[in-house]
C-alpha cells in the first residue's frame, strides 16, 4: 500500500526537473508553474498531490526556490494510517 505514493513521488521529482529545464521557469507565476505541473501530473497519474495548495515559491535575489511539500496519509487497516512527508526544492535563475 505504501508503493504508490513512492512511485507518485518518482514521477513529481522527474516532472519537476522538467520544469526547472524550461528557461522561462524564472519569470513565471505561481499560478502559471501550478498549471504546468497539474498538466504533468494528469499525465503521470499522481494523485497525492495538489499542486496549488503544495506550491510554495520564495525569491532570494536573482534566485528563485521552487517547493513542492505534501503529506499523503495511506489508511492501512481499521483505524491505522501512515503519514509520509515528501518535500522538493529546486532553485531556478530568476527575472534579473
Amino acid at each position: 500500500k505504501l508503493f504508490p505514493p513512492y512511485l507518485d513521488d518518482f514521477k513529481l521529482k522527474s516532472a519537476l526537473d522538467s520544469l526547472v529545464k524550461q528557461p522561462d521557469v524564472g519569470s513565471l507565476s505561481k499560478a502559471a508553474i501550478s498549471d504546468s505541473l497539474r498538466k504533468r501530473f494528469d499525465i503521470d497519474n499522481i494523485s497525492y498531490v495538489d499542486p496549488v495548495k503544495d506550491l510554495s515559491l520564495e525569491t532570494r535575489g536573482r534566485v528563485r526556490i521552487i517547493r513542492l511539500r505534501y503529506q499523503p496519509t495511506i489508511p492501512l487497516m481499521f483505524n491505522i494510517s501512515a503519514l509520509l512527508e515528501f518535500d522538493h526544492t529546486r532553485e531556478v535563475r530568476g527575472v534579473e
